[in-house]
């Protein structure tokens, strides 16, 4: 256990998806003005090697079309729209809505070689600082960290690869909420790794990204460094209210 003097870093799930349609201009405008330290959005790609932010392999839940995002071609999924705005935003609609400085991480969903190369590209390309690649598989850590220095974090579904994760270049190991207990934050902290955790989900009994501010504030006090939540305004206020009450 650890006393905190700083702030673990909020990440806006998918935007700010409490308030606003996930993977939206209108989420990722609103974490901005909540304050999130980074804007976390799914890829994948279409079919003619168009990247898109969604985080379902198709469109049927958003907005109840069923073709496959890879087996579809960019002007066409372009014309899905919900509220007016497409269902799948691409990469570069993302770039042009987030300022520059803002850190972006992007849970990769397909991790086909050729997605992932095309990504690194296009971080590289766009000149941000502030990417971060969350990655499913090892071996797709192995395929990043030959391309970039960029930060990867571990979004492995194994605790077993944690240190084949780290071995393979992975900078930031991710936690389901309900793993997260003292003793597993504390085995990874303990070798100077950082962990961030994704509340909610499993054991829970909440959604994905929503949080209860004394799990919040208790994992904060075991070593997490960064929660990604649905509502980083509330999020960092529940942290930030801890902070005050242990004078840090």
């Amino acid at each position: 256990m650890v006393t905190p003097t700083s702030l673990p870093l909020i990440v806006a799930h998918r935007g700010f998806s409490a308030a606003h349609r996930e993977n939206s201009p209108a989420a990722w405008l609103a974490a901005v003005e909540a304050g999130a330290d980074l804007v976390e959005v799914d890829i994948r790609m279409t079919r003619d090697g168009t990247l898109v932010c969604c985080h379902d392999a198709d469109l049927q839940r958003l907005a109840g079309q069923p073709a496959a995002i890879a087996e579809i071609d960019a002007a066409a999924l372009a014309e899905i729209r919900v509220a007016g705005v497409p269902a799948a935003p691409s990469l570069d609609e993302l770039f042009a809505a987030l300022p520059d400085g803002l850190a972006i991480l992007f849970d990769v969903k397909d991790e086909r070689a050729d997605v992932l190369d095309r990504l690194v590209a296009a971080g590289a390309a766009s000149g941000r600082r502030g990417l971060t690649f969350g990655l499913h598989r090892l071996a797709s850590v192995t395929h990043v960290r030959a391309r970039t220095d960029a930060t990867i974090l571990g979004l492995i579904s194994s605790l077993v690869e944690a240190d084949a994760f780290f071995v393979a270049g992975g900078t930031i190991l991710r936690l389901w909420e309900s793993e997260a207990t003292a003793a597993r934050i504390g085995e990874v902290t303990g070798r100077g790794r950082p962990v961030w955790v994704t509340t909610g989900e499993g054991e829970t009994g909440r959604k994905v990204g929503d949080f209860d501010a004394r799990e919040l504030q208790r994992m904060m006090t075991d070593g997490v460094t960064g929660f990604l939540v649905n509502d980083p305004l509330a999020s960092r206020e529940a942290l930030l209210s801890a902070l005050r009450e242990t004078g840090a």
